[in-house]
């Protein structure tokens, strides 16, 4: 479903035969290829190079090249093999992965059972981000040096595709204890390259690792992910040639790419909602007549094709349309301005005032002040608090300095991960530290098979009890949108929206 356009392909193929005749072209095909660096203009820096203390869903793309995971999956999120091979179950609380041999880390440790047991009870213990993604998980049996058993405490059908995310990157257990625990700065993973560099809020260079067990892996000789957080200056930067891949383009910067010599544009959807996150425990957001009239008060469509060009959904819920695990019909965002006023009235808020952290690019900017409008409809004020990404994940979810927060949900591989995170208790995103009511019970549903068939019920649950509660404003699943130079090959998205680079290459 990815519709990658070739615009002005023919008139750059002519300059690249004029270029190569007068000795010039050095962007283009050529002996000289295998070395290039692949230069990617990233929206956002990482907030940890460590997979376990990270907080931001930006970090995945630069965590990927370095971190092979248990798990891996294809485009449309479905599991296949990554460092473990095979897994079964042999019964309804036990996972066992059969691990792929011959495996070293990028420090030259071996990759076994032993280091698998490490990671796991890493991500579960002291200093970890995600150890509500493993909650499920008691203990970790090393049967040989080739296999493992997990052994939980509840059926968990999720459990899967959590290794696939963060809680299934492998870190080094030398380089891991040898850090003290941290490997926020000294990333030594078991992924397809390794780390040469990073300056924060600049650039991460990262090189190919000689030892990677693929051998017949597709790698560039190098990538350079460097930060560029504003919109226009990525594009401009990507079409003058000065990066080979643009991450995140505005939806108001597509069309004119598409028309563009030189370049191209992956566009697709993706599980990525915009939304605003809400402190439900907060004096000024934690009454759940309250939340409901804000998001009574958004209309949706008009944002959709204000903010987005039209490049994307409405949201109604945290998981996306026309994907399995959709909402039910009875979850449906709709815009009605008396309702909302009404619900204020039976509140008893008059004059609501309330402070908004937002990511400080100019197209967030945009979609802050179009809330700030549609708000001020019902009398509320709103007090935007412009933040870089990384910072403003900081001070929402470690410093809570604002009740709300203007972002997005960048998706998880399996569903029941992305309302685990943000509406159980233990999430890390749930600022409130209370779980929605009902979430717990439909989760459970949810996890007692790994049949999407027999998940479903469950997750409709989820999405109901979510949305009765409005612990969060959904806004628009906005299309992965990526911009590539005409010479990059074999790229290939995926419905997180959040790209390997295995198997690119230079035409």
């Amino acid at each position: 479903m990815i519709r990658r356009t070739r615009a002005g392909g023919v008139a750059a193929a002519i300059l690249l035969v004029l270029l190569a005749a007068c000795g010039g072209g050095g962007g283009g095909g050529g002996a000289g290829d295998a070395d290039r660096t692949l230069r990617v203009a990233a929206a956002a820096d990482a907030s940890s190079l460590d997979p376990i203390r990270g907080n931001a869903g930006t970090d995945h793309v630069l965590l990927y090249p370095l971190y092979d995971t248990l798990i891996s999956f294809n485009e449309t999120l479905e599991p296949k093999p990554g460092l473990a091979e095979s897994w079964t179950q042999p019964s309804d609380t036990e996972l066992t992965l059969t691990l792929r041999q011959g495996v070293t880390f990028q420090d030259g440790t071996p990759f076994d059972g032993e280091a698998v047991k490490f990671n796991i009870e890493r991500a579960k213990g002291e200093g970890s981000n995600i150890q509500a993604d493993l909650a499920s998980v008691d203990a970790v049996t090393v049967d040989s040096p080739s296999q493992v058993t997990l052994k939980l405490n509840r059926p968990d059908g999720s459990l899967l595709m959590v290794l696939s995310d963060r809680a299934g990157m492998m870190v080094s257990p030398t380089a891991a204890e040898a850090a003290d625990g941290d490997l926020s700065l000294k990333p030594v993973g078991a992924g397809g390259w390794s780390f040469v560099e990073w300056k924060r809020g600049s650039v991460l260079k990262v090189k190919k690792y000689d030892g990677y067990w693929d051998d017949d892996s597709t790698r560039v000789a190098a990538i350079d992910f460097n930060i560029i957080p504003e919109p226009k200056t990525r594009i401009t930067s990507l079409r003058s040639g000065q990066q080979d891949v643009a991450m995140e383009i505005s939806p108001s910067d597509a069309d004119g790419l598409e028309k563009a010599s030189g370049v191209a544009l992956d566009a697709a959807p993706r599980v990525n909602v915009h939304q605003v996150y809400v402190n439900r425990a907060s004096e000024e957001l934690g009454d759940p007549k309250v939340r409901k009239a804000l998001s009574l008060a958004i209309d949706r469509e008009t944002l959709l094709k204000s903010a987005y060009f039209g490049r994307g959904k409405v949201a109604d819920g945290i998981i996306p349309p026309d994907y399995w695990a959709e909402p039910p019909a009875s979850v449906k965002s709709t815009f009605d301005l008396d309702e909302a006023k009404k619900l204020l009235a039976d509140a008893g808020v008059e004059g609501l005032e309330f402070d908004m952290i937002a990511n400080a690019d100019s197209a967030t900017t945009r979609v802050a002040e179009i809330l700030k409008e549609q708000w001020a409809e019902i009398g509320v004020t709103v007090n935007i608090v412009p933040r870089e990404i990384v910072q403003a994940s900081n001070d929402y979810f470690n410093d809570r300095k604002a009740p709300a927060l203007l972002s997005q949900w960048t998706g998880r591989p399996d569903p029941a991960l992305s309302y685990r995170l943000n509406f159980a208790a233990e999430g890390y995103f749930n600022t409130s530290a209370e779980a929605v009511p009902g979430i717990d019970d439909a989760l459970k549903v949810a996890d007692a098979s790994t049949e999407i068939d027999a998940r479903k019920p469950g997750l409709d649950q989820a999405a109901e009890a979510v949305f009765a509660d409005t612990p969060f404003f959904p806004l628009v699943f906005q299309d992965s949108l990526i911009g590539l130079r005409d010479n990059v090959k074999g790229f290939e998205g995926n419905l997180l929206g959040k790209p390997k680079f295995m198997g690119v290459s230079f035409g």
